[in-house]
């Protein structure tokens, strides 16, 4: 069983690298580490090395990179079954990636993940792309780029595709743009599969869990005032009121007109109460 504090040592190590230098699936997998005791980090990295290695021998020399991807499709979604998760989509188990691994369901931005580690392994040009509520993953380079939905067996994804998805999360809020399809670093992924896991958590009412996200999303972006504030409104459900009142003060002073600047102070005052009845 891994020691929680050389999980977290290991994970901040491993996102102070230079960008290119990051491991994204040891990333996922430090995260899931924390939330589940059980994971065997290095061992759910030799699956995705032994799965990389089994596609690599399913593919022939000289193929370019659109054969490869056929293959690529072909292995995920029909060789080793992987799904997007339609019944329990917000499960948190679909942002852990060893959960993914193990149950071979998750949600675009995991099932992308395992899409680019083993497209990475066979030499394929995969890049991430934060597409707003849907990730999908660029095949770049020949004979031009592809926008892929990992969620959906890997299908090409058109301009159309993206403004209707977009009208269905956002309700017509936000106009397709380039600016929307443009690809992301392994970092911008990490936070972003932060974000989904504090998200999961505060659904299941898991105020623990959510905190560990966040801590751990600060560490990426220390000067994220939301997520101070977030941090700070964990911290007061959780009785820690002396830090609570450290983030919460540190919101205001950093957002000082922010819209929720009223409910914030009122916090505030009442920390402010408890904290000095403590002494």
């Amino acid at each position: 069983m891994p020691d929680p504090d050389r999980v977290r040592e290991d994970f901040v190590r491993l996102v102070r690298q230079p960008e290119p230098a990051i491991d994204l699936a040891r990333a996922a997998l430090l995260i899931a580490a924390e939330s589940d005791p059980n994971v065997d980090v290095e061992g759910e990295l030799r699956q995705l090395e032994a799965w990389g290695r089994e596609l690599q021998e399913r593919l022939q020399p000289g193929w370019n990179n659109l054969q490869k991807l056929a293959r690529l499709r072909s292995f995920v979604y029909e060789h080793l079954g992987f799904r997007g998760d339609q019944r329990d989509y917000y499960s948190p188990r679909n942002s852990l990636l060893h959960e993914v691994l193990r149950r071979r369901r998750g949600i675009p931005l995991t099932m992308g993940i395992v899409m680019m580690e083993l497209g990475w392994r066979v030499g394929m040009p995969l890049e991430g792309v934060g597409f707003p509520g849907h990730f999908l993953v660029r095949l770049s380079g020949e004979p031009a780029d592809l926008l892929l939905d990992p969620y959906l067996d890997g299908r090409t994804v058109h301009e159309e595709d993206c403004r209707r998805m977009l009208q269905e999360t956002t309700g017509g809020q936000v106009e397709f743009g380039e600016e929307l399809v443009v690809s992301v670093g392994k970092l911008d992924m990490i936070e972003r599969l932060l974000r989904n896991l504090k998200s999961a958590y505060l659904r299941q009412g898991d105020d623990q869990g959510a905190l560990a996200a966040v801590d751990r999303l600060l560490l990426i972006v220390p000067e994220d005032a939301n997520e101070i504030r977030d941090r700070g409104l964990l911290l007061f459900r959780l009785n820690r009121w002396a830090p609570a009142l450290e983030c919460l003060t540190r919101y205001l002073e950093r957002k000082p007109d922010a819209a929720d600047r009223d409910t914030i102070r009122e916090h505030v005052l009442t920390l402010r109460y408890y904290v000095a009845n403590l002494n």
